[in-house]
């Protein structure tokens, strides 16, 4: 069985099983069946791979904050993220979105393998096995997704945050804010221990609960490598000894080796359908659409890419991108005259994976490590394989350019490697299109491309951070102040105070 029926099969057999749990439990009058007292984790973990990336690429994330301010998209009819008004109770849904489920979920998984392997009889190597693999993937996940949350907001709870006890044994309350060196630094051993401790063959104990990989372990060992060489280039700018060490060490220890190892989520359909084809057809939502920042490089560039990452205007069939920032449209214009995001993702995509993190992406980390001296190999020759690699990776659902267009775009001057990282750069912005929020963290470190700030702008630059949530302004104050402090922010209704990494 491939992936993607694997994928589907799993989310499915999760969805059933979570059900037949429920049902069980009424048959039990002394236990109340909508509070059960243990999950397993083969129920935990697809419902914190889906939520996760639903939160990741929904809607209202996605198009209306990490999609835009790297100006790949923009909003095209309510543009108060494009001007920097951002809604305060919608930070409070997505801060509660992450740490409530997802992340609480990877760690009840954790806790449920270290308990597990505790009570492993002495000798019992499989049952050790099958523990260590449900932390290892318990900590991979949590990883990704904490990665996510401390670079929306920088220093975030994280060391006494999920369930965490004081020394008296009473649950935390109001945990601290850890500085997200601490973050970063807590992620990178985790990624490196979880790595180490995956044995692959071995004991299936997700069944079908694992939606990304289908218990393939060895293929978890890859993703944690190429997230931690995403997260070591993340410190280039702050801590490049940091950096450089952690990117050479997760280099030689593997990561992806083709679009076969990709981390995508496979949507198996109704109920369960791509977040961007639901806002468009079941929402009926049309008013995103890709900006003029893309539309004009990819045009420059003669990029066979724009004819999947963007359909033509209603009006006239042309490609037009409209600029971020703006709020109202130019006088003449309408809603027809621009581009919106591709239907491969939105009117056609109710089944398009969710790509999480891809081979090309590592391609070009590994070409900008390589331009630094951090690794070996050619850096022009990664960059060229990284473009190869993004223009195929939708090949399994038929779409992108042909062997033939892919060739041409490589052979253009303007495309033939330079030697300069600047030119790395860029295409990474281009080939990172559907994945905002890293392109916006990207684009944070490094400042290519340079963009511009649209003329109805509200705020001194476009956004760097997410604003805290007011709940935490309200019920965690006293710790929230101190992570205030720390990063040099007079309050938490904050958009423009870079995170720790982000010195450009």
């Amino acid at each position: 069985m491939n992936r993607m029926k694997l994928a589907r099969a799993a989310l499915v057999v999760g969805l059933v099983w979570a059900v037949s749990a429920c049902d069980e439990g009424l048959t039990d009058v002394n236990q109340n069946p909508n509070q059960p007292t243990d999950v397993d984790a083969s129920l935990l973990l697809p419902n914190a791979i889906r939520q996760g990336v639903e939160n990741y690429f929904g809607a209202g994330q996605f198009l209306s904050h990490t999609n835009i301010w790297p100006q790949h998209g923009v909003e095209l009819q309510y543009p108060d993220e494009e001007i920097g008004n951002v809604r305060s109770d919608r930070m409070d849904i997505y801060w509660e979105n992450y740490y409530a489920y997802p992340l609480m979920d990877m760690q009840t998984v954790i806790n449920k393998g270290v308990e597990d392997e505790d009570e492993c009889a002495a000798g019992d190597t499989e049952c050790v096995a099958n523990a260590r693999n449900v932390q290892a993937v318990g900590m991979i996940w949590k990883a990704w997704l904490f990665h996510i949350v401390t670079d929306y907001w920088g220093d975030v709870p994280y060391s006494e945050a999920l369930g965490q006890v004081d020394g008296d044994g009473n649950l935390i309350r109001a945990p601290a804010y850890d500085s997200q060196e601490a973050v970063y630094a807590g992620m990178l051993a985790d990624l490196t221990t979880a790595a180490n401790m995956l044995l692959d063959p071995g004991p299936t104990d997700f069944g079908g609960g694992d939606l990304l990989y289908g218990n393939d372990f060895e293929a978890w060992r890859l993703f944690a490598n190429s997230l931690r060489m995403r997260l070591a280039m993340r410190l280039s700018e702050v801590d490049p000894t940091t950096a450089e060490a952690e990117f050479a060490a997760a280099y030689a220890a593997g990561g992806f080796e083709s679009n076969a190892d990709n981390a995508m989520l496979y949507w198996p359909g109704a109920p369960y359908e791509n977040p961007l084809y639901e806002d468009r057809v079941v929402n009926a939502r049309d008013d995103h659409g890709i900006s003029e920042t893309m539309v004009d490089t990819l045009v420059s560039l003669n990029d066979p890419r724009l004819f999947y990452y963007a359909e033509p205007a209603l009006n006239d069939g042309q490609y037009r991108g409209h600029q971020n920032g703006w709020l109202t449209l130019p006088p003449g214009m309408n809603l027809g005259d621009y581009s919106r995001i591709g239907d491969f993702w939105r009117f056609d995509g109710s089944a398009t994976p969710s790509m999480i993190m891809s081979y090309s992406e590592v391609l070009f980390l590994q070409a900008e490590a390589a331009w630094r001296g951090w690794i070996a190999g050619v850096s022009g020759d990664l960059y060229t394989e990284a473009i190869r690699a993004n223009m195929n990776q939708y090949d399994a659902q038929g779409v992108g350019p042909t062997d033939t267009e892919i060739n041409d775009y490589l052979a253009q001057a303007r495309v033939l490697p330079d030697g300069t990282l600047e030119q790395i750069l860029l295409q990474k912005w281009i080939s990172l299109y559907m994945n905002g929020a890293e392109a916006w963290a990207d684009n944070r470190r490094t400042d290519v491309p340079a963009l511009a700030m649209g003329p109805d702008l509200i705020i001194s630059r476009i956004p760097v951070r997410m604003e805290y949530p007011a709940d935490e302004q309200s019920y965690n104050l006293d710790r929230l102040n101190e992570a205030l402090a720390r990063q040099g922010m007079a309050s938490g209704v904050d958009l423009v105070t870079p995170v720790w990494w982000d010195v450009n």
